[in-house]
């Protein structure tokens, strides 16, 4: 999808060029993370690193907030054996989501510490 997307993707991002692949090493870059995907942004030189550690602090923390609120859900006997198996199923992918994303977020972190 982000493949055969990369045209409109740099028109709309206004980008001089728009990669797209398995794995980038962008030492600087600015890092936006999705459930689908991590989008590099090198900006090195114009992005406040700073800020930038600050936006994915706060990033990380609703994700972890986010991760309670599931596994709060998935810990309930109540929930868990009441709830049709496709709702426990769909918690547990949104839980596994959740917990990419937030590796993803601290291995971003790491990289501007």
């Amino acid at each position: 999808t982000f493949r055969q997307g990369a045209e409109f993707i740099r028109r709309l991002a206004s980008a001089s060029e728009v990669e797209v692949a398995d794995a980038f090493d962008m030492p600087g870059a600015v890092s936006i993370v999705t459930g689908d995907a991590r989008i590099y942004i090198p900006l090195d030189e114009l992005v406040d690193l700073e800020a930038e550690r600050a936006r994915l602090s706060k990033e990380r923390e609703k994700a972890e907030q986010d991760i309670a609120r599931v596994r709060a859900k998935l810990d309930n006997p109540n929930f868990v054996g009441k709830a049709p198996e496709a709702v426990v199923n769909v918690q547990r992918e949104q839980l596994a989501r959740l917990e990419e994303k937030l590796r993803l977020i601290d291995e971003q972190l790491r990289q501007y510490a």
